[in-house]
């Protein structure tokens, strides 16, 4: 029996060493098996967190673009306004100078234009009393009619009035208004 267990000693041994060869070589497959595995999903991990990171990006660009729009946006509305303001500031301080130098203003006005657009020249009721020497004086004739204006006159000839009151010099004239109050303020 000796014999017999020698024997079946000697091949459980080349059994173990068959058993424990084949363990590595698995142990080894399996380590390969995970460093390619490990390495792919690293490789998977780092492309998704670059992508993230650049979408990530775009949505910060995108939303710093917007702001930077809308606060472009609200400081024209407020240089908007504050020209509006400057505009109606200046017609109001035209409309409450003091009659001499009202009619200064209107006098300066009268003097540049050509009568070849008529010579009859009417103002606001208000105006009638404090204008009648300075249309007179530059060659104008006082109408017997007024007109619905704040300041300014209305030259007539005929059926034909050209419109220098205030109110229509700074609508036809607001945008070069706008734009030389815009290079005195900003």
């Amino acid at each position: 029996m000796n014999d017999g267990k020698i024997i079946i000693d000697k091949i459980i041994a080349e059994a173990e060493k068959v058993a424990d060869a084949t363990l590595k070589q698995a142990q080894k497959e399996i380590d390969s098996i995970l460093k390619v595995a490990r390495d792919k999903a690293g490789k998977e991990a780092d492309a998704l967190e670059r992508a993230a990171n650049s979408e990530a990006d775009k949505v910060r660009s995108k939303e710093i673009s917007g702001a930077e729009m809308q606060a472009k946006k609200a400081i024209l509305e407020q240089k908007q306004n504050i020209l509006a303001d400057v505009i109606a500031e200046a017609e109001k301080r035209l409309l409450s100078l003091e009659d001499a130098e009202y009619a200064k203003v209107i006098g300066g006005m009268l003097a540049k234009l050509d009568k070849s657009l008529g010579t009859e020249i009417i103002v606001s009721s208000k105006d009638t009393a404090r204008l009648a020497a300075v249309v007179q004086e530059n060659g104008f004739q006082l109408s017997e009619k007024t007109a619905d204006i704040s300041g300014g006159f209305i030259v007539k000839n005929g059926d034909i009035e050209y419109n220098y009151s205030f109110e229509s010099i700074i609508t036809v004239e607001k945008e070069a208004i706008r734009q030389t109050a815009a290079q005195i303020l900003f």
